[in-house]
């Protein structure tokens, strides 16, 4: 059985850290060492702190991935590329990393062992640490993450690759950030910013029949194809100040790249040329990049 990297499967995580870095020419063997140390790094600091959900994704980008020659692991992962006539733009780098953990020190701590382990071998190109906030709300109000599956049994099913496959225990991973407009948000009635949504902002109840907008962020992500659910696992969190820029890391895991881009074309005018609401009242997409996310044994044997 080949073992899921440990950010994906626990959920309700408090702290995260969110990592985006190019690995730099020549070093693909120091790359593939420091794999190893950042597992061994893992390993020690969950074995002390048993109890706080400690977890890590280090994931590439389809062309580091490409160049070392698994051709029948991660068949699906491509470059990201913009939607929505620039509304979601394309910011693809070589390499992910998410941190996950029940504290904030404990992530801080492993993400400081993780970049000392890949050291000159590559150049960061992007760091937000993300938290929970109350609730589970973001800081848009509404609470986060509600459609998402429940039970590591569910989670693996939607997030992991099965194991009649090459890649067995991998995953594909889209990474977001969205910079949200609050004093234009705030400037709106509860009622539109539900109507928005999909679902009641006190009683975070999913709207239905007519009262469901087929542009409301919910009209659009909750997705069928032949009467199943186009599902995927987000451990996203909200990021940022109270003085100054907010918003959300959206991180989505699934054992398909299919169901996260159909999202992704749904919202963004794709299929239809109809856009998400929350594109124009609330949200702002500043990066986009697609990862492949191999598992704990492919990741220490690169």
């Amino acid at each position: 059985m080949n073992t899921p990297q440990t950010a994906i499967i626990p959920d309700h995580c408090k702290a995260g850290i969110f990592i985006e870095a190019d690995i730099l020419s020549g070093q693909t063997e120091a790359v593939k060492t420091a794999c190893r140390t950042v597992l061994s790094a893992l390993q020690t600091l969950q074995t002390q702190y048993p109890d706080e959900s400690l977890g890590l994704s280090v994931a590439f980008g389809s062309d580091f991935w490409h160049t070392l020659g698994h051709s029948n692991e991660g068949k699906e992962i491509k470059p990201f590329r913009a939607l929505g006539n620039g509304l979601a733009p394309a910011t693809q780098h070589d390499l992910m990393i998410h941190i996950q953990a029940m504290r904030q020190d404990l992530a801080f701590a492993l993400a400081k062992s993780v970049l000392n382990a890949f050291g000159g071998s590559i150049s960061v190109q992007s760091e937000t640490h993300g938290m929970r906030l109350l609730e589970n709300r973001g800081t848009d109000g509404f609470v986060d993450g509600t459609e998402n599956p429940q039970g590591d049994e569910n989670v693996r099913n939607v997030a992991i690759i099965g194991e009649n496959c090459p890649d067995a225990g991998g995953s594909y991973v889209l990474l977001q950030k969205y910079r949200h407009d609050l004093n234009k948000w705030n400037s709106h009635a509860i009622s539109e910013q539900e109507s928005d949504i999909g679902r009641s902002k006190v009683e975070n109840e999913e709207f239905e029949g007519d009262a469901l907008l087929a542009d409301s962020h919910l009209g659009r992500v909750n997705l069928k194809e032949n009467g199943v659910g186009l599902k995927i696992v987000r451990r996203s969190l909200p990021y940022g100040t109270i003085s100054g820029e907010n918003g959300l890391m959206f991180i989505a895991y699934c054992h398909t790249l299919h169901n996260i881009e159909a999202q992704l074309l749904s919202m963004f005018g794709e299929t239809d040329g109809q856009t998400d609401r929350l594109l124009a009242h609330l949200s702002t997409a500043v990066s986009g990049a697609y990862y492949y996310v191999p598992s704990v044994e492919r990741l220490q044997n690169l």
